[in-house]
């Protein structure tokens, strides 16, 4: 289920049409309700993690701040925790379990029922975990206040990074093993990896419900005793599976406390709903055939016909499939959120005019740059230790922010090419700060902006490309075939009649931040691009449907 699908928007339908009638309570009850139902539609199993990591940060976050459960309080977040283990990772087979009650056929039941051992292996594994926090919960209690807190935090920190680094990189790191160990001459290891399939979202809500317990042991936000108000902090499903990734000083009030529609909320969420839905389906998709085309060849080893013009409009269609495909779903994303009273933070801000690799990181996907920044560069040493650990500590994390987006070396060769040019930048004292007022001013500045999306599209190379064989032999073609073909040219048309008056319109309204210019404009301005976005999307949508990217990360 996404935004592009009618089944969501007959979810939201179905939501929106009683949200507003009813308290403040019932209104977050329904969310949660909608919120778990939307992410189990993909696989219910994984519905269990969210649980998991929700129940973890719950109790964290209050033993950080030095509240405690009471007995009962534990003992029935221990049910529901092992409850749930039973219900969605036994191995019930409910489409047949529901089918066999439907027919009243005892043999088709009896067969959807977990019948071995083997089926009850994680619930069993859950228990014991269970029991055993549960235990170790009054004497953590009793502890002196600074290794409580720290042990409470360690304990969330540890739990989430073990969630999302087993189903996000486990297979990945034993596929590299054992390349190493037979490369050794140590014969094949007789181990394989486990084809664990990757949740919907779990980068983000892991990240999320860390913010949440990392940001009370700072002293930023206090902790919620009410565990549905909890819950739906990181599982409210506009933003749940591609972000933007939500601050609990920010988002958490707007869940325990009452919500009112606030005046232009509506106008403004249908224009970001809009304009994002033309984002993904007219401009990502659409760019999602250029690249898919040109990337595809080089992984079969079809691109001896190629050349450089072709892959570099290639790496352009990517540059603006991925912007529209992921900026689009945080438009829809904050359009929802107005309509349902909640307040997303811009997440995209015209990238593409950034004239410095630092700019571009204050502008793309901001809610991930800024959770780096005060997350794991803050605690690193930031730029407080001289200019050799300011530097080590950029290239940290621009790599692991790069090994954050999936579990392949290209991606980690990304996140060190972004770490590698903003020290570049830092080292050779290149200003952001730029006078526009004379007309060598604007000339400089359009070159700044032409140099920083080039760089950003070497980067979008690696980021693209299925191997560095294949970088490399794109690569190669760039620097030295530079003939012109049809595809080059019908390619670099396409983009053109796509993506340009979309980012006029970006420019004009500063990206998302001044939407009072076109909301509060006359007719004769409104109409225009009203009716443009509409007959694009009726007229002009891609033949096929792709999924948001951002989902697989």
């Amino acid at each position: 289920m996404n935004y592009t699908s009618w089944t969501f928007w007959i979810l939201f339908a179905l939501v929106i049409v009683r949200y507003w009638r009813l308290s403040h309570r019932h209104q977050n009850d329904l969310l949660l309700v909608a919120s778990y139902f939307f992410y189990g539609f993909w696989d219910y199993r994984f519905l269990f993690l969210i649980l998991i990591s929700t129940i973890i940060d719950y109790i964290g976050g209050l033993g950080v701040a030095g509240i405690r459960l009471t007995t009962d309080r534990i003992r029935r977040l221990g049910v529901l925790t092992v409850g749930s283990a039973i219900l969605l990772c036994a191995n019930v087979r409910y489409p047949d379990l529901f089918q066999g009650f439907v027919e009243l056929d005892r043999r088709r039941i009896l067969e959807a029922l977990p019948h071995t051992l083997r089926d009850f292996y994680i619930p069993f594994a859950v228990t014991a975990v269970c029991l055993t926090y549960g235990r170790a919960l009054p004497w953590l209690y009793e502890l002196p206040e600074a290794a409580r807190r720290k042990y409470f935090l360690v304990i969330s920190m540890v739990a989430n990074l073990g969630i999302l680094g087993f189903f996000k990189y486990f297979d990945f790191f034993i596929d590299n093993f054992r390349t190493l160990v037979m490369s050794m001459g140590f014969g094949e290891p007789s181990w394989t990896t486990l084809g664990i399939l990757l949740p919907a979202g779990v980068s983000f809500y892991t990240f999320q419900a860390m913010s949440y317990t990392i940001d009370i042991y700072r002293g930023h936000t206090k902790p919620t005793q009410h565990f549905r108000d909890f819950a739906l902090f990181v599982c409210f499903f506009p933003h749940l599976v591609a972000g933007p990734i939500m601050r609990a000083h920010t988002f958490l009030p707007q869940v325990v406390n009452p919500r009112r529609l606030a005046p232009g909320a509506f106008e403004q969420g249908l224009y970001l709903v809009v304009i994002g839905l033309f984002k993904k389906i007219v401009i990502a998709d659409n760019m999602a055939v250029i690249a898919n085309h040109l990337f595809n060849r080089f992984q079969h080893g079809e691109a001896a016909a190629l050349t450089g013009l072709d892959v570099l409009v290639g790496v352009y269609a990517f540059a603006f499939q991925i912007y529209c495909d992921f900026s689009g779903y945080s438009s829809i994303a904050r359009g929802i959120s107005k309509w349902l009273g909640f307040e997303l933070i811009i997440n995209f801000n015209t990238p593409y005019l950034a004239v410095s690799p630092s700019d571009f990181w204050r502008r793309w996907h901001i809610s991930l740059s800024t959770w780096l920044r005060d997350y794991l560069y803050v605690s690193l040493g930031g730029n407080r230790f001289g200019p050799l650990m300011t530097y080590r500590n950029l290239l940290i994390t621009m790599l692991l922010g790069g090994l954050w987006h999936g579990a392949n070396w290209t991606f980690f060769a990304w996140g060190f090419y972004h770490g590698a040019i903003l020290c570049a930048y830092r080292l050779l004292n290149i200003s952001d700060d730029i006078a526009t007022e004379s007309a060598a001013g604007r000339a400089y500045w359009l070159w700044r902006v032409f140099l920083m999306f080039h760089l950003t599209c070497i980067g979008w190379l690696l980021f693209r490309a299925d191997s560095f064989a294949s970088v490399w032999q794109m690569a190669t073609l760039i620097a030295t075939n530079p003939a012109v073909t049809l595809f080059a040219v019908s390619s670099f048309a396409t983009i053109v009649f796509y993506c340009t008056l979309m980012f006029v319109l970006e420019w004009w309204l500063e990206g998302e931040r001044r939407l009072d210019r076109l909301l509060t404009s006359n007719w004769l301005v409104r109409a225009p691009v009203y009716s443009y976005l509409v007959l694009m999307l009726v007229i002009f949508r891609a033949g096929e449907a792709h999924e948001f990217i951002y989902f697989q990360f």
